[in-house]
């Protein structure tokens, strides 16, 4: 079953891609790594090979199934604007979000009704953000019907900003892919009218709960930290601790994670065993009730819906009584994941999540059979590096397509401050609680103060060790695929060490230097 589930991840996933209009022209750059990998196995001793007609219909038909499947979640729900002769358009849309982002600059992201180009109203689908300088007296809330008019719509900027950010990459996995300048006085409400959604439901939550947090007697850094790694919510962190915890390689500890998401997964089932009159499917589904209500609270981000629906899969083969792999139910996860939310695989956040999943997974069979052999003080340690290594070994080139570095001493901040934060957490998510009773414990409020100034000080130390950012110059896209592809292959060989097999990722490997070498100019 896990082949079929990733052909069907495959077309998903290819479908999207395509009808978002990517790559476009340069199809040629990723089929080229597909072809070159089939040319090896077809001809390496390809008289031994036999085809199975009914297998390869069946991988084409899925294939194809999903391809349309998520053709159609873009196209049906993707703004395209209409080409206009006086370069202007009025649009009429329902507000999703409104930030400001700086004093000058305000993102309202909108979802479009209604367009009009210089002729008749025409309705339109998916969604535009419009930049705009912030105005005090105009306030967007979601829900909200505007009209706004003389927009330049263009294609959202695929150029980095000073710290490398591209606001292409950004938006389009929000689903947005255009952008206009909004002048205030040319846009007018229409009707209000708040959105009775469940994320809005949720999003009252968590500003609620953030701030109960404010008013609790702990530090600024505490109080920002608990509201990150507790409720998602990031905006009180400040930059400088952002780029020491990125750098420092533990920057997913501050954000709710999987891991956020399996402790509290493990205290639900652990406090529910307790209750013996109730039966383990009821205790299944109220553990799984409470998982999914934190992860509304805590925002949705993709890692948290990632672990939650993971969690939820495996409840439901163990209830079922049907053992699954980690693999199928990690692409399981990603398929509806992404039928739900298409635009979810351009996010950094899921791409880094699903990987490092995967490669936990994907090498826990070598590692197993060496850590059983260890002792509790050696295996604790033993398993925060193989799975750290794990991790890493899948996610290392996403880091440099998304951040252009990645960090050295990552096992360093996983072996020492990880666990601090973790504890840290148990704590944050104990003061919440208890702040929730009327009750305030001074000493848990100090020993939370100390763990955080511990966190940030060995953060900020090991970010900036010298060396620690590794920063390769001049990759190209056949040099990421050839690391997946010698990952792989490696991987397969420790399973079948045969000579043959060797003899395969030689030739593999020789195809794909001669492409980074040879063809790479021709393919730009």
């Amino acid at each position: 079953m896990g082949y079929q589930l990733l052909i069907c991840l495959a077309g998903l996933i290819a479908g999207i891609l395509f009808s978002c209009g990517i790559p476009g022209e340069h199809l040629l750059k990723y089929l080229l790594p597909l072809i070159t990998t089939v040319i090896v196995s077809l001809l390496w001793k390809s008289g031994r090979l036999k085809f199975d007609r009914l297998k390869i219909f069946t991988i084409f038909l899925g294939f194809s199934c999903f391809f349309i499947a998520g053709w159609i979640s873009v196209a049906f729900n993707r703004y395209q604007p209409a080409p206009s002769q006086s370069g202007k358009a009025e649009i009429t849309g329902r507000v999703v979000s409104y930030r400001e982002v700086t004093e000058k600059m305000g993102q309202l992201v909108i979802s479009v009704k209604m367009e009009r180009n210089g002729f008749a109203w025409k309705k339109r689908t998916g969604k535009i953000v419009l930049l705009l300088k912030p105005d005090p007296s105009l306030k967007y809330r979601p829900g909200d019907l505007w009209r706004f008019g003389d927009l330049a719509i263009s294609a959202v900027s695929d150029k980095p900003s000073k710290n490398g950010f591209i606001p292409s990459r950004y938006w389009l996995s929000r689903g947005v892919q255009y952008e206009a300048r909004l002048v205030t006085r040319n846009s007018s409400l229409i009707s209000s009218g708040r959105w009775p959604s469940v994320v809005s439901f949720f999003s009252d939550w968590q500003q609620t709960l953030c701030n109960r947090i404010d008013r609790i007697d702990l530090s600024v850094n505490s109080k920002a930290l608990i509201k990150a790694m507790v409720l998602g919510d990031r905006s009180d962190v400040s930059a400088e601790t952002m780029t020491d915890f990125s750098r420092a390689g533990i920057i997913h500890v501050i954000s709710v994670s999987g891991l956020h998401v399996g402790i509290i997964y493990f205290i639900m089932t652990w406090l529910l065993k307790g209750i013996g009159f109730l039966g383990p499917r009821f205790r299944s589904i109220a553990a799984l009730l409470v998982v999914w209500l934190y992860t509304g609270i805590s925002g949705l981000s993709p890692s948290a819906l990632r672990s939650a629906g993971m969690i939820t899969l495996f409840e439901g083969s163990r209830m079922g009584r049907r053992g699954t792999p980690g693999l199928e139910v990690l692409a399981g996860t990603a398929v509806i994941h992404c039928l739900i939310d298409p635009y979810t695989i351009f996010s950094a956040g899921a791409q880094l999540s699903y990987l490092a999943v995967a490669g936990i997974f994907f090498w826990n069979p070598v590692f197993n059979p060496i850590l059983t052999k260890m002792g509790r003080t050696a295996r604790y340690f033993g398993s925060s590096i193989a799975i750290s290594l794990a991790a890493q070994s899948l996610i290392t080139p996403l880091l440099l397509f998304w951040f252009g570095w990645i960090p050295l001493y990552f096992l360093i901040g996983n072996l020492v401050l990880m666990p601090l934060l973790v504890l840290a957490f148990y704590i944050g998510l104990a003061i919440t609680v208890l702040d929730f009773a009327g009750l305030a414990i001074s000493l848990v409020n100090k020993v939370m103060d100390i763990l955080i100034s511990l966190s940030i000080a060995g953060a900020a130390w090991l970010g900036n060790l010298p060396g620690n950012l590794i920063k390769p110059e001049n990759l190209v896209w056949t040099d990421l695929v050839l690391y997946y592809f010698l990952l792989f292959f490696f991987r397969y060989y420790l399973d079948k060490p045969l000579a043959d097999s060797m003899k395969r990722m030689l030739a593999g490997t020789g195809l794909f230097i001669l492409v980074r070498y040879s063809g790479l100019m021709f393919f730009r």
